[in-house]
């Protein structure tokens, strides 16, 4: 490198400068057809960060100091002006905050991204790390907020946590047997709370039945809905097909008992305990609480004396204690009865 007479400092710089020094030191090596530079040091994961950290620091003193032509607004920029996104497309800030700002007051959180007509087309969206570079604090976490909801709505089965407080996105349980009754579970990565998919109500146990009046309005949507249609096959993704039929089955047999109940019993109007008779007066006492009550009309009767309400004329029940039924041709002729 260096021969009595000659100059030093030039010849030092120029060989630091080239990098023919890496050669001498036997610092550069070839691995699979490339160059690489191998840097032997005691505790290379100290060394890493700080190169890492000067090559960024390097690459953006070069973007700053470069002119770059906004694509939105056709403007040579100086990059201290301009982002650059990490599809190597660059823009100038004022541009792309507009643009970003608008999307995301819109709610048209798609578009949050490279509006590079090929990145377009490719649908690519910006990270986190982009958008916090270019808008507030309070429109990153719209931003985030929309991308939630956008997640729920093309997701079915991802149903908001009950607590009006939270309000936040609850996905369905990965790895869970259709049918088992685990698949109505949910627990909310925000609050922790743990509920079922189906009443919204804290969670009661695969096998414990939720309240019918919880469960019937999506089983009435569905039975309504025909068979095949893009409604229907999202209730049964949110919900599962399996459990989806059995709920449906049990609403048809509860709403069959309640018609018989309906039809054939009549319910004592203290405990609305439901009463079936087979025989006897319609005089009435619950077994329950004791009340007396007709069986005809359903009202009360007074404990000291019952049946005066089956003796009141103009009563829909008047005489009315025992249900007669007539029988057509109930009397027939006893054969021989003449020849006596």
């Amino acid at each position: 490198m260096w021969q009595a007479g000659d100059g030093v400092l030039y010849s030092w710089i120029e060989c630091i400068r080239s990098g023919e020094f890496m050669d001498s030191l036997r610092l550069l090596v070839s691995e699979n057809g490339k160059d690489a530079i191998r840097v032997p040091h005691p505790a290379l994961h100290l060394l890493a960060p700080l190169l890492v950290e000067y090559e960024n620091s390097t690459q953006q003193a070069r973007f700053s100091q470069t002119s770059y032509n906004c694509e939105i607004c056709l403007t040579s920029i100086k990059g201290a002006r301009c982002v650059s996104l990490s599809c190597s497309h660059v823009f100038c800030r004022p541009c792309l905050e507009d643009f970003w700002k608008l999307c995301i007051k819109e709610g048209d959180v798609g578009r949050v991204g490279c509006p590079e007509p090929g990145c377009i087309k490719e649908g690519r969206e910006a990270t986190e790390e982009e958008v916090r570079r270019v808008v507030t604090e309070d429109e990153v976490q719209r931003w985030k907020w929309l991308r939630r909801k956008r997640i729920t709505d093309r997701d079915p089965s991802v149903i908001h946590c009950p607590m009006s407080f939270c309000q936040a996105p609850v996905p369905k349980l990965s790895n869970v047997d259709e049918g088992s009754g685990w698949e109505r579970l949910r627990t909310c990565p925000d609050c922790g709370y743990s509920f079922c998919a189906y009443c919204r109500r804290t969670w009661h146990g695969p096998l414990s039945d939720c309240p019918l009046s919880s469960t019937e309005s999506f089983v009435l949507e569905y039975i309504s809905l025909p068979e095949g249609c893009t409604e229907r096959e999202q209730i049964e993704r949110r919900y599962g097909k399996a459990n989806l039929t059995r709920l449906v089955a049990k609403y048809e047999e509860d709403r069959a008992n309640k018609k018989w109940l309906d039809q054939s019993t009549m319910g004592c109007p203290s405990c609305r305990i439901k009463v079936e008779k087979s025989m006897g007066c319609n005089h009435m006492t619950c077994a329950r609480c004791g009340q007396h009550f007709c069986y005809r009309c359903g009202d009360k009767l007074a404990q000291s004396n019952p049946y005066q309400h089956f003796s009141m004329p103009g009563h829909p029940c008047f005489s009315k204690l025992f249900d007669y039924q007539s029988i057509e041709n109930e009397w027939q002729p006893v054969q021989g009865f003449d020849m006596l």
